[in-house]
């Protein structure tokens, strides 16, 4: 699948059936526990390429509350930062940037990096992948909202769960790029800080750092 595939068709394609969202879920679930048979799970053709991308929006529940409660956040320490719809709206645009926009690079980068059979297979299993880890980052935003009073608390139980998830999507890598443990890694390592930079940078630049 290539860029130059995209159609305003493909954009609007239907959202999958639930049996087949249950079945991707189920198969990147399996990937990011080390199984290489959750590959089977996933769809891959064109359609499935595409249809992969309304993941994003299965994922806005856990985003938007995300979302408000930084909002929140950010306006009991920076009352000058703006209204709270308007931090929402910001906030909503760096996370949605920070998730398709690595993908626009890795597909100018795949032919370089020697993973252009595996371009298709990595988009699609790492969208049902993120937001598989959208919702497990649901009890660190609780915890934010429930536990302010006990920071350290809130820290620690943040620290495992954003852990948990770097190893379980760590491990979805590995398994849909099909290279060796040290190339997934590095990879892995460049894409995790490179999304980190683009989301630091971007909050910078829309003044909600």
């Amino acid at each position: 699948v290539s860029l130059q595939t995209f159609s305003r068709d493909q954009l609007m394609s239907d959202i999958p059936e639930w049996n087949d969202i249950q079945r991707y879920v189920r198969g990147a679930w399996r990937m990011m526990n080390g199984r290489a048979d959750g590959l089977d799970e996933l769809d891959f053709s064109e359609d499935g390429f595409w249809q992969s991308f309304h993941a994003i929006t299965m994922s806005l529940p856990p985003l938007i509350l995300g979302w408000i409660v930084y909002a929140n956040d950010l306006v009991a320490v920076r009352p000058d930062s703006g209204s709270r719809l308007s931090i929402i709206g910001r906030a909503a645009f760096i996370d949605l940037a920070a998730w398709v926009l690595p993908i626009v690079i890795l597909a100018f980068l795949a032919g370089p990096l020697g993973i252009s059979r595996r371009f298709s297979p990595y988009v699609v299993a790492s969208n049902w992948g993120s937001m598989v880890a959208s919702w497990l980052t649901v009890p660190a935003t609780l915890a934010r909202m429930f536990l302010s009073g006990w920071p350290a608390l809130m820290a620690i139980l943040n620290v495992l769960i954003y852990i948990g998830i770097v190893v379980l999507v760590y491990r979805l890598t590995h398994v849909a790029l099909k290279k060796s443990y040290g190339w997934s890694a590095g990879f892995f390592l460049v894409f995790l800080v490179g999304s980190l930079l683009m989301v630091i940078t971007l909050q910078n630049l829309l003044g909600i750092s």
